[in-house]
């Protein structure tokens, strides 16, 4: 009696996006690859800057975030979304995607001086 051997492969193929990441990650303390490193591959892989934030968290290490985000959000604000709505999903091994949308809603008035030249010194 004679032995054959068969083999069968299956494959899930999509797209691999560039850049990887959209707006921003967020760092487990135990992931397996370190802040460091993975702040020279996104300098590699993005044209924008990412702004890095170092927290003293048990689960969260790091949150790199697009820079022009913190245009729109203050980053204590960013920072405590993250803990609060973020960290409560993830263990400290991984590394998750943020894909982001921030809504800045401004009100204001913005008076006219003589002269035509607005107050607060614009043109």
């Amino acid at each position: 009696m004679s032995e054959t051997a068969r083999y069968r492969v299956n494959a899930r193929v999509r797209v691999w996006d560039v850049p990887p990441v959209r707006d921003g990650l967020v760092l487990g303390r135990e992931a397996p690859i370190g802040c460091v490193a993975l702040r020279e591959a996104l300098g590699l892989l993005v044209p924008q800057p990412f702004a890095h934030v170092e927290l003293d968290d048990p689960v969260i290490s790091d949150i790199m975030v697009r820079e022009p985000l913190l245009a729109l959000i203050p980053r204590a604000m960013l920072v405590r979304f993250v803990l609060e709505q973020v960290k409560p999903h993830m263990t400290a091994q991984q590394i998750l995607l943020l894909d982001l949308e921030v809504e800045a809603q401004l009100a204001g008035e913005i008076g006219i001086e003589a002269g035509g030249r607005s107050e607060g010194g614009g043109r």
